[in-house]
Formats: structure tokens, C-alpha cells, sequence
């Protein structure tokens, strides 16, 4: 609390301070992120272009390994020596010429592949015949009939096909497979098959692993076929594929993307021949992350920051401080009285201000002086208006209903409406107090009852619940008696009977009193209503006029409200300050 009543004085100074800072701040952050970004956009641009070259290159080296492939296919479809001795159509004694001349022919075609990871392996309609390394692809030779490789090589038998092919845990093959057929019948006699380590694949992009920075060959299923993270080859990563397919269809050369849960740069190639996409990628933060020094930005920040907090507290504080001393001056005029006047100086605009408010003051005196007689002498004529503006009327018919009850004979009922009537006129025409207890108010509306009864009878019964507590405390003269009225001659027009309810309570520091009938009620309304028609006492006191009697004496803080439902009743509440006679300032 010492905190915020030292910082009070200079609030306009700690506004001004708090958002030249924020907006320096706001500028500065967003001119460093921008900039961030944008060299974030210019790397991953330029990153991309260099990695479609090697991509480019690394597609390049399937090709040239394709077409090595294919080279070997094509010549031993051709041949045929290798198509007789497949399709057994030596006699035996020939046969292991045959096989030689076949061995010597897949071999030298063997030499022709070069350093590539490769070897070749032909079988018959029954099982593989021979193989350039026995060890290399340790297949059971009967049963490549029965694999999936063969089965589909035989449907489309003028394909060369590759395909995934997993011995053991640590040897994974590409098969590249090729139907071989006789040239004059189409007929199927044998296959070549090539089997190739994944090793062999892998080496075309090892020289361009880093951390953060993967390779992967994906089949049309999603499967990896081969990879420089070994421990996902096998595995099924169909998202990839989709997404490898999304940019050859979209024509983009690079794509982010968030994969395993982190983001990436995705650079993909189809590779026709093979039927799978080549896939780089690329962890974003790896890459561009060593580009940025946080630390450096962070420094710079922070020194941005504190110049111009330097600054902008030592220009603003000159600026203000003229104001804020005149503020404090301003403040000091309620404890101090309207006769303070200020001592300006400062800026031109703070000896106008100063000079402004004095004059302000001069006159604002004045008025108040002048005001608050005004309003004194106002109060009073207007109650004592008030209460000679009784109801000629209410005087006829309460002497004739007096008169009633003495020729009936009802002497006794007739001595206590005289004795009524005289207590009332006392405590209203005699009384020129503005202010009287809650007792006597109450005192006073038994009286006006017991009269009302007597003229029309014991219909409306009304009873009073007045906390004991309550009754020294004052209120406004004939502050209720317009509400009982209103409830005896206006809330009861269909209903044969009722009650009416006077409460009277403390609530906190307000004093609440109210009036309720359970008669006719009306529709709601948000105003009060302006009326003071068919007073039958005082003709001059209205709803309206009682509210804002109250506020004026009081405050905004108090007055009438009313609630009703047409049928149920109404309901007025009047809330006072709880006031004693020896509390009282000004009523």
C-alpha cells in the first residue's frame, strides 16, 4: 500500500514510462523475429537448392546403376546359350559345356557391372541354375519359384522390377528381377534376378549424412527399403510416401513438414526406374538453429532496452514533474478546503492549468456558498408548503365519519379517532422538524389507519414489524405516509380484501423500510411514477417526488425502488443511512 500511494503522485509519469518502454520493446522483438525469419526463409531457400543438387546427383547414381542393370538383363535375355540351356533343349552330353559357357558368360557380365555391390544370379521353371557369388545371396535355389518376386515378374514379364527382400537382421537386399522369354513364342523359360545390398544403395548418400540430415528409399507402399538410420529399413512409413507424393503432384522442390514429432525440411525425388521415391531430410532446428546466436540477440536486446529506458525516464520525469506536483496540490484541496489556491510553476502548460483551476475555485466557492443556502432555505419552505397543503377533503370526511360513530352510539370508537385525528394533524401540521424518529413515523401511519378504517371500514388490514432497534433512528417526515396511501386506495380495486405490510429493519449501515401489499399489483415499469393525483392527506407529495427527496438529501446511493406483479401485489423499498440524533450532521 506505502508502494501504490508513493507511485499515485506520478501516475501519468509511470504511464507515459511503462509504454515508451513496452513500445520499444514491441518494436525491438518484432524487428529481431522478422529478421530472424527471414534469414530462417533465405537459409532453408538456399539450403533446399543446394540439397536438390545433391539429390539430383545421388538420382544420378541409381540411374547409372539402372542402367548397368539393365545393360546385364538385356544381354542375357539375349543370349542363347543361357535360353537353350534354361530350357533343357541340349541333349545331356552337352549340357556341361552349356553350364560353362553360361558361367563364363554371367561372369564376364558380372566384371562389366565394375565396383557396384552387385551380383547375378538366372533360374529355370524350377529353381536358380547359377549364381556369380553362392554366398552373397543366400536364398534356397528351389525356392524362388514360390517367392513374391517371381510371381510378379511373370505378370508383367517385360519389366525390370525391384523389389525389398530381407534375409536376416543385418543383411537387407533390392532385388532387381526380369522375366526371361523365348523371342519367337513370348514364352517364359527361366528369370535373371540381381540381388543388391542395401549397403550399395546407402553409399550413394553416405557422403552426405550429418546429424539432423537423413536419407530414405521408399517403395509405393511406404516401405523403407533403405536408409541411413538402419534400424527403420523394413519398417512402414506411409505418411512420407504421401507426402513425397504431394510434392511431385504440387511441383514443389522442397516441403516442411513435422515428422516424429519435431519439424523438418523434406526434399523428395522420384526415381521411375526403381518405382520409389528418393526422400531427404532435414531437422529444421539442426539445420538453421547454428545459424542464429540467441545469446548475441538476447545481449543486444537487453542493451536496447536499458539505453532506452535510460532515456525515456530521464526525459519523461522532466516532463512530468511540474504535473505531478501540481496534481498533488489538486489533492490536497479536499483536506484543505475550496479556499487552497495553488502555487504553479513549471511549463507553460502547467501555470495555464494552475492558473485555471484558482479562477475555477473562486468562482466554484461562490456558487457552493450561494447553493447551500439556497437549498437550506428551499428544504424548509418546501415541507412547510407541504404541510399546510393538507386535503380539505380528508378533513370532511374524517369529521363526518366521527360524527357517524357518536350518533351510533360508539362513543368509545369515536374518542379514539378524535384522539387519532389530533395526534396526526400534531406530528404533521405542528411539527416543523424536517427530520423525525422511525417511532414517531410509525405513530403517525397507526393514526392515519386507524382513520382510513374507520371511514372505510376493516377490509385492508395492515400490520407493522419494526425492529426495536430501529425506532430511535430518524427519517424524513411523511417520508411513508404517500406509500400506505397509495396501497388503501389504489392497490385493492379488485380484490374485496388485503393486507398491507409496513417492515422497518437495519441493513449494514442503511436503514431499509418497506411498504408491501399483496392487492391488485400493476405492470412493471423502469421509472417511478409521476403522481401525486387524489392525495388524500397531502396533496402535494408524490412517489417521485419522495425519491428524489431522498437523493437530494442523501445521495444517489439512496432512494425508492418498486417492484409489482399484476395480481400479486407491489413492493417499495426505501433505503437511508442509519442515523441517530446524535450522529447527524446536516437532514
Amino acid at each position: 500500500m506505502k508502494i501504490k500511494d508513493q507511485l499515485q503522485p506520478n501516475g501519468l509519469f509511470m504511464k507515459m514510462f511503462l509504454i515508451t518502454v513496452a513500445l520499444i520493446i514491441l518494436v525491438a522483438i518484432t524487428v529481431i523475429l522478422t529478421t530472424i525469419r527471414m534469414a530462417e526463409q533465405f537459409f532453408v531457400e538456399k539450403f533446399s537448392i543446394t540439397n536438390s543438387q545433391i539429390i539430383d546427383q545421388i538420382q544420378y547414381d541409381f540411374e547409372e546403376l539402372n542402367y548397368s542393370i539393365v545393360m546385364a538383363a538385356t544381354d542375357i535375355g539375349q543370349s542363347s546359350t543361357i535360353e537353350a540351356y534354361l530350357s533343357e533343349k541340349e541333349p545331356d552330353n552337352e549340357r556341361i559345356m552349356s553350364l560353362y559357357l553360361v558361367m563364363s558368360q554371367i561372369d564376364h557380365l558380372r566384371e562389366q557391372l565394375g565396383d557396384q555391390n552387385v551380383e547375378i544370379a538366372i533360374a529355370d521353371q524350377d529353381a536358380i541354375s547359377y549364381r556369380t557369388n553362392f554366398t552373397y545371396w543366400p536364398t534356397n535355389p528351389t525356392d524362388i519359384r514360390n517367392h513374391d518376386i517371381t510371381e510378379t515378374i511373370t505378370k508383367e514379364p517385360n519389366k525390370l522390377l525391384y523389389f525389398q527382400d530381407s534375409r536376416e537382421a543385418s543383411d537387407n537386399y533390392v532385388i532387381a528381377a526380369k522375366a526371361l522369354l523365348d523371342r519367337e513364342t513370348d514364352q517364359s523359360y527361366g528369370a535373371v534376378y540381381f540381388p543388391i545390398k542395401e549397403g550399395q544403395l546407402r553409399s550413394f548418400y553416405t557422403d552426405y549424412v550429418k546429424p539432423g540430415n537423413d536419407f530414405y528409399v521408399l517403395d509405393q507402399n511406404g516401405k523403407v527399403v533403405s536408409s541411413s538410420l538402419t534400424n527403420v529399413i523394413g519398417q512402414s512409413l506411409p505418411e512420407l510416401s504421401q507426402e513425397a507424393e504431394n510434392m511431385q503432384t504440387d511441383g514443389e522442390t522442397y516441403r516442411e513438414v513435422k515428422f516424429q514429432d519435431t519439424n523438418q525440411i523434406m526434399l523428395a525425388e522420384y526415381l521411375p526406374y526403381f518405382d520409389m521415391y528418393l526422400i531427404n531430410m532435414v531437422d529444421k532446428q539442426t539445420a538453421v538453429g547454428n545459424l542464429i546466436d540467441t545469446k548475441q540477440i538476447a545481449l543486444l536486446l537487453i542493451g536496447v532496452v536499458v539505453l532506452a529506458l535510460i532515456i525515456v525516464f530521464l526525459v519523461t520525469k522532466r516532463l512530468t514533474n511540474s504535473l505531478s506536483k501540481l496534481v498533488k496540490d489538486i489533492e490536497a484541496v479536499p483536506q484543505k478546503g475550496l479556499k487552497r489556491r495553488l502555487v504553479y510553476e513549471g511549463t507553460y502548460e502547467t501555470n495555464q492549468i494552475g492558473l485555471a483551476f484558482n479562477s475555477m475555485m473562486d468562482e466554484l466557492q461562490v456558487y457552493v456558498e450561494k447553493l447551500i443556502e439556497a437549498q437550506k432555505q428551499q428544504r424548509h419552505a418546501e415541507l412547510a408548503a407541504l404541510q399546510q397543503q393538507i386535503n380539505p377533503h380528508f378533513l370532511y370526511n374524517t369529521m363526518a365519519s366521527i360524527k357517524f360513530l357518536v350518533m351510533m352510539g360508539e362513543r368509545e370508537e369515536a374518542e379514539k379517532t378524535i384522539d387519532a385525528f389530533i395526534t396526526l394533524l400534531q406530528n404533521t401540521i405542528g411539527n416543523v422538524d424536517e427530520s423525525v424518529t422511525v417511532e414517531l413515523e410509525v405513530q403517525n401511519l397507526k393514526n392515519y389507519v386507524l382513520i382510513n378504517q374507520k371511514r372505510y371500514g376493516e377490509r385492508i388490514q395492515v400490520q407493522f414489524m419494526v425492529s426495536p432497534d430501529c425506532l430511535d433512528y430518524l427519517i424524513p417526515k411523511l417520508i411513508l405516509q404517500p406509500f400506505i396511501e397509495n396501497s388503501f386506495f389504489h392497490a385493492f380495486n379488485k380484490k374485496a380484501k388485503g393486507t398491507i405490510s409496513v417492515l422497518v429493519w437495519k441493513e449494514a449501515d442503511d436503514l431499509v423500510c418497506e411498504i408491501a401489499d399483496d392487492g391488485d399489483g400493476m405492470a412493471a415499469c423502469k421509472d417511478l411514477p409521476n403522481t401525486n393525483r387524489n392525495r388524500q392527506l397531502f396533496s402535494g407529495i408524490g412517489v417521485k417526488n419522495v425519491h428524489e427527496r431522498i437523493q437530494l438529501l442523501y445521495g444517489t446511493d439512496y432512494g425508492v425502488s418498486i417492484t409489482s406483479e399484476t395480481g400479486q401485489g407491489t413492493k417499495v423499498s426505501l433505503r437511508l443511512p442509519a442515523v441517530k440524533e446524535d450522529e447527524r450532521d446536516v437532514i
